[in-house]
C-alpha cells in the first residue's frame, strides 16, 4: 500500500499545465492577479531533448536571429478574391524555414507567431531542417492573434512579465498589444536576459492616435528596463523586435533611455551586403524603412561582435516575410 500511495503521489507531482491563449479586449485586462495585461506559454522541453549548452562550447560564439515572421498563423485570408480563413501559405512557411534553417541561429526571437500549435509547428519544421531549438517561451497581449515567442538551444531558466502593462489615453484604458516577452537565457559563457516586443502598428485605430499607442507602449518597456537594472544592475540585456517606428522617433528614442544612465538601450547597426539597413517593405505604397532594432545595454555591449553581425538579405526574403531577419554574433 505504501509503494502503491509512493507511485500515486509521484504522478500527480509530474502531471504538466498549459497556458491556454484567451481572447482579449482593448482594455486593461486581467489576465493573472500577478501580471495583469499580459498571457505567458512556455511550452517545456522534451526530456527526450539532450541538454544542449555546455562548457565545452564555452568559446563558441552565440547566433541570435530576430524575425518578423508575417503572421505565422490561421487569420482571414483572401485566395482566387474569396476571404476564407488558413494558416500562413506553405511556399512562405518553406521560404520561412529555408532561410532560418541557413543562418542556424542558438536562439530565435519572432513577431507575429499564432498559437502555441503555430510556435510548436515551427519548432519541429526548424528541427526536421537540422536546427533543434527545444527550449521555448510565448507571451502575447491584448491581441489575441499575434504573439511573440523564443526559441533557444540553450536553456530558458526564467522568464518574466512586467509590472505594468496597461496605460490611457484621454481617460480610456489600453493594454499592450502583443506584451513584452522576458526571458533570462543561459549560455555557456555568460546568462543574458532577451526582451522582445512587438509594438502597435501604424494602421489607424479608431479608439486612439496610433502614434500615440505605440509611445505609450515604448514608455511601458522603458519602464521595465529601468525596473531590471534598478533590481539587478549587472544583467545583460538585449532588446529586439519591430517596432513599427523609425530610428528617432519618439516611441524608439523614449524606450532607449538617457544615454548615461546603466538602463540606456544602444542599438546594433547592421547593414546587408550592399551596406543598406532597411528592415521592412510595405509593399503598397512601395516604402523601404528601417522599424525592426536589436539593442543592447552597456552590460552586453562589449560582448556583442558587430563585425559579424549582420541583415540577412536571402533572395527569396519577400516570399517568406515583409521583414528581413537581423542577425546578431554574441561572444
Amino acid at each position: 500500500m505504501i509503494f502503491g500511495a509512493f507511485l500515486c503521489l509521484l504522478a500527480n507531482n509530474c502531471k504538466e499545465s498549459e497556458n491556454s491563449t484567451g481572447h482579449w479586449k482593448n482594455a486593461p485586462s486581467r489576465a493573472t492577479s500577478e501580471h495583469p495585461g499580459q498571457l505567458n506559454d512556455t511550452p517545456k522541453k522534451s526530456s527526450s531533448e539532450p541538454n544542449v549548452g555546455n562548457s565545452s562550447d564555452k568559446n563558441t560564439p552565440v547566433r541570435f536571429l530576430a524575425y518578423n515572421l508575417k503572421n505565422y498563423l490561421t487569420m482571414r485570408r483572401y485566395i482566387a478574391g474569396e476571404a476564407v480563413y488558413k494558416e500562413k501559405p506553405r511556399n512562405e512557411v518553406d521560404a520561412l524555414i529555408e532561410i532560418i534553417s541557413a543562418a542556424n541561429p542558438d536562439i530565435l526571437g519572432v513577431c507575429e507567431i499564432g498559437k502555441y500549435a503555430d510556435l510548436t509547428d515551427l519548432q519541429n519544421r526548424l528541427a526536421t531542417a537540422g536546427v533543434k531549438l527545444p527550449h521555448a517561451h510565448r507571451v502575447h497581449g491584448s491581441d489575441p492573434t499575434r504573439a511573440l515567442a523564443l526559441l533557444s538551444r540553450y536553456p530558458i531558466v526564467k522568464t518574466n512579465s512586467p509590472k505594468q502593462t496597461d496605460y490611457i489615453i484621454e481617460g480610456m484604458p489600453f493594454s499592450i498589444s502583443r506584451g513584452i516577452l522576458d526571458a533570462t537565457v543561459e549560455l555557456p559563457s555568460r546568462t543574458i536576459r532577451l526582451l522582445g516586443v512587438h509594438f502597435k502598428s501604424k494602421r489607424p485605430s479608431q479608439e486612439a492616435d496610433q502614434a500615440l499607442m505605440r509611445r505609450n507602449e515604448s514608455l511601458l518597456m522603458r519602464q521595465h528596463i529601468k525596473d531590471i537594472m534598478a533590481s539587478e544592475p549587472e544583467t545583460q540585456l538585449l532588446a529586439y523586435g519591430d517596432f513599427n517606428d523609425t530610428k528617432n522617433s519618439k516611441s524608439v528614442s523614449s524606450m532607449r533611455g538617457r544615454s548615461n544612465s546603466n538602463s540606456h538601450m544602444k542599438i546594433i547597426e547592421l547593414l546587408d551586403a550592399r551596406g543598406e539597413s532597411w528592415t521592412h517593405h510595405w509593399k503598397l505604397e512601395d516604402i523601404y524603412s528601417r522599424i525592426d532594432f536589436v539593442m543592447t545595454n552597456p552590460k552586453l555591449a562589449p560582448h556583442i561582435n558587430k563585425k559579424e553581425s549582420k541583415l540577412l538579405d536571402p533572395k527569396n526574403w519577400e516570399v517568406a516575410s515583409d521583414h528581413r531577419p537581423m542577425l546578431v554574433i554574441i561572444e
